[in-house]
């Protein structure tokens, strides 16, 4: 007759409770908020008969709705290639009031001029300038921003970049949904090209978790993703970005770090408000997490939202190794029945965490491999200490203007 030790009862209860744990605390479980319309995605061919006439009298009556006017701000350096194949698709909203599109670029891209030139010429919303050659020892980044919101005729501005481009021609009409009292930020999605690594992907909509959750919830914290609305005349009062002109990148972040307070920052996740990336270079991918090593410790709100990423990382590792731990040993002692609760404790972390990832990220994208997910989330903790790793060889006058 088999016996069971108390040992066996003790350690089966550890590793199959921390597997529960393990699955329970996960970002993708903290839900983001979606429109009504996003809840019928998933089963369209029964809405798609009787939806056809609710879908014309919406349009019908969605044309009729003000909008208010609204400028657009892209910035450019060595980016022609990119204007080239999306600029087109923000000139060619469908918008009820008036609106520009400011693209800023340097004064000696003289090819991204003589584009800027000709379309503009050919589309009134089109309007462009550049930095002055001699602006140094500041980020031109960030002073083409400013130099954009100064040159932008109305009250709310969007700041996105010429790597993106519009999924449709409703986007600004969707984005600015939200451009009203009593919000004074407006946060839009920005998913990465289909051709971009199913982990990147991945890593960006487990960020948008984080952040866009905790724009609806409380306050912006920041944000990795250039489709953010804000008020002109904020940005003015509070001297753009006086305070981190240090940083020559980070001007997202910064922009909602600073400017959002609690209540008048949302988000718009409507399918139609979003972004498409391009396909980012491994260098740029590199960069930007270099640059976010730099800036964060500039960044206010951090600790709250720090505490939470590491208490997400320490359950589901504590939990695997919990299992395999305990798996080994039971193999090892040959206690078949701890090895048998060791063996589920460990299918059921993994099976749970996938089946709950799978669930939430389908909401932005449906061809990211659910075989691939465990492996994804499991190599996060390796990916963040590489970009540390990277940030500690590199030198770090290269994150800073030398103005200050």
């Amino acid at each position: 007759m088999m016996t069971i030790s108390l040992t066996t009862i003790i350690a089966g209860a550890v590793v199959v409770l921390l597997a529960i744990l393990g699955s329970l605390i996960n970002p993708f479980l903290r839900s983001l908020r979606f429109p009504d319309n996003a809840e019928n995605e998933e089963n369209p061919a029964e809405e798609e008969t009787d939806s056809t006439a609710e879908t014309t009298a919406k349009e019908e009556e969605e044309s009729l709705e003000s909008r208010e006017p609204i400028s657009v701000i892209i910035t450019a350096h060595d980016n022609l290639y990119e204007l080239e194949h999306n600029l087109q698709m923000f000139l060619q909203q469908k918008y009820p009031a008036d609106y520009q599109v400011i693209v800023v670029c340097q004064s000696t891209d003289g090819e991204t001029q003589d584009y800027l030139k000709r379309m503009a010429a050919e589309n009134s919303h089109l309007y462009y300038t550049y930095i002055p050659e001699s602006s140094r020892y500041m980020s031109r980044k960030k002073l083409q921003i400013t130099l954009g919101v100064k040159a932008a005729k109305y009250e709310w501005i969007i700041l996105t970049e010429p790597t993106c481009t519009p999924s449709n021609d409703k986007w600004l009409y969707t984005m600015t949904h939200n451009c009203q009292e009593p919000n004074h930020l407006v946060l839009g999605y920005v998913a990465l090209d289909e051709a971009t690594k199913g982990v990147r992907r991945f890593d960006s909509i487990r960020k948008a978790f984080y952040l866009l959750r905790r724009a609806q919830h409380s306050y912006g914290y920041r944000t990795h993703m250039p489709n953010v609305a804000f008020r002109k005349s904020d940005f003015m009062r509070e001297q753009g970005y006086q305070g981190n002109l240090e940083y020559v990148r980070g001007e997202y972040d910064f922009l909602v770090n600073k400017y959002a307070a609690y209540g008048d920052t949302a988000v718009e996740l409507d399918c139609d408000a979003w972004l498409i990336h391009d396909e980012p270079t491994d260098k740029a991918w590199h960069n930007a997490h270099l640059y976010l090593q730099a800036s964060r410790k500039s960044l206010t709100r951090a600790k709250s939202m720090m505490a939470l990423m590491a208490m997400d990382h320490l359950f589901p590792h504590l939990s695997l190794i919990a299992s395999l731990a305990t798996l080994a040993y039971a193999i090892l002692m040959q206690d078949w029945i701890l090895t048998g609760i060791a063996g589920f404790a460990l299918l059921l972390l993994l099976i749970l965490r996938t089946v709950i990832a799978h669930k939430a990220i389908k909401h932005f994208d449906d061809d990211i491999s659910l075989l691939k997910l465990p492996f994804y989330e499991y190599g996060i903790i390796w990916r963040n200490l590489a970009n540390k790793i990277r940030y500690w060889r590199a030198d770090k006058n290269d994150f800073t203007s030398h103005k200050l």
